[in-house]
């Protein structure tokens, strides 16, 4: 007989599947982009281009010449892939890439391929089978993935809710008397509400409590946050002897590959002597070396603070907007990174094709990305995008969301091949 935990198991990938399932097959989901060559703010699906308020290239610098030339220059020296683990040999762009990125974090830096392998290089080494972990609940699902490792070897986990800083007090007090270290794992900015941690909070708690640490995931907060870039965390509090960060290159940063950011030596050389996917994952490829180096670049140039200006004038445009039409977001904070609610995960989908119908592209949020009940659509601020664009979009979304709010989640989803003839259609109307 199945025992109750593979049947939680096996409902889990069943609603997974469904829900992303739904998503793919109403064109929503897994879409392919058909770009000849992308130029920022337009993908184009099919034969047609739509506005793209799903990428996380915030600074708009993924396409920029200087990072193309940089990712071309380097496969011309190396290949497209140098085809070695970094315990035996890497190529010289490791130096470059890394002594930039110590400039710009003004600590000790090791280089992932990916903040997921961050977390599971990370975590394994940092945390002890002394010591219990204490995680938000809304942390990326990469960090849980980890935080799995950790349960394995028998280190206690204990889930606090989102951003409850009087929860995490608790459990901390309460942890603290039985275990050698207690840390606490959390994003930055959190992915899908664009939502910030309470970092000033958790700094008191960890001069309170001197066998706190803390690992920030702030995968989504460096690169338009922070002088030359350093990221939401860093830019908030400065990097305490207890605390350690994982970042990407992937998003703003507009290049590719991960870097973990330490306050001292010994622990960076331990992680990456000793963490396992260092050692037994692929390198960081050459063209996003190229490409990060270039990047790193202009986070250290006059530029940057231009780019991140005018980002930060987008953002509050964003949300005055938002605040104006009475649109139901979860958080205002001061990121690129909105959600806006709509419940049911049918009418998520169909609000979603709308705003595919009038010539954009959200980002559907469903579960397990959120919670059930909780779906809605995240979409994001570029440096590609104008305020018309902006305007357009939420004025469209204020349109829709009551019709599929009121349609409840027996709304009808168009999943008809004519679709994508009545999407081109409506695209034509544009009025921006």
């Amino acid at each position: 007989m199945r025992s109750k935990k593979a049947a939680r198991r096996e409902t889990f990938f069943r609603m997974t599947e469904r829900h992303i399932g739904g998503a793919v097959e109403a064109g929503v989901c897994r879409v392919t982009v058909a770009d000849d060559i992308l130029v920022g703010d337009e993908v184009t699906v099919g034969t047609n281009p739509i506005i793209n308020f799903g990428s996380c290239a915030y600074l708009g610098l993924n396409v920029d010449e200087r990072l193309k030339r940089g990712a071309i220059e380097a496969v011309e020296r190396f290949g497209p892939v140098f085809s070695s683990s970094t315990v035996y040999t890497s190529v010289d762009l490791y130096d470059q890439l890394q002594e930039r990125l110590e400039r710009i974090f003004d600590a000790h830096v090791v280089m992932p391929t990916t903040t997921t392998l961050a977390h599971l290089s990370a975590l394994p080494v940092l945390v002890g089978v002394d010591d219990a972990v204490i995680v938000d609940a809304q942390a990326h699902a990469s960090v849980h993935m980890a935080v799995q490792l950790l349960q394995s070897d028998g280190i206690p986990v204990h889930i606090v809710p989102h951003n409850d800083v009087k929860a995490l007090a608790k459990a901390v007090g309460e942890h603290t008397p039985n275990f050698e270290e207690i840390w606490y794992l959390a994003d930055g900015v959190y992915s899908m509400w664009g939502d910030v941690a309470p970092v000033h909070e958790v700094a008191v708690l960890m001069d309170e409590y001197p066998n706190l640490y803390v690992y920030y995931d702030d995968a989504h907060g460096v690169g338009w946050a922070g002088e030359h870039g350093r990221g939401f965390v860093l830019d908030r509090v400065p990097l305490h002897d207890r605390m350690v960060v994982a970042v990407s290159l992937a998003k703003s940063f507009g290049s590719g590959g991960a870097a973990l950011i330490f306050p001292n030596a010994p622990t960076a050389h331990r992680v990456k002597v000793c963490g396992g996917t260092m050692t037994f994952s692929g390198p960081i490829h050459p063209a996003e070396l190229g490409a990060a180096i270039a990047a790193a670049d202009i986070h250290l140039s006059d530029e940057h603070e231009e780019r991140q200006s005018q980002l930060m004038r987008q953002i509050d445009f964003t949300a005055a907007l938002l605040v104006e039409h009475g649109l139901p977001t979860p958080a205002l904070d001061r990121t690129p990174i909105w959600f806006v609610k709509v419940g049911g995960f049918r009418s998520a989908v169909a609000l979603t094709q709308l705003l595919m119908d009038e010539g954009f592209f959200v980002n559907i949020a469903a579960f397990p990305a959120v919670q059930l009940g909780e779906a809605g659509i995240r979409f994001t601020n570029t440096n590609y995008h104008d305020e018309d664009q902006v305007r357009s979009l939420i004025e469209a979304i204020a349109r829709h969301l009551p019709v599929v709010r009121s349609g409840g989640d027996g709304i009808t989803i168009d999943l008809r091949p004519e679709r994508a003839k009545a999407t081109e259609k409506a695209q034509s109307k544009r009025r921006f």
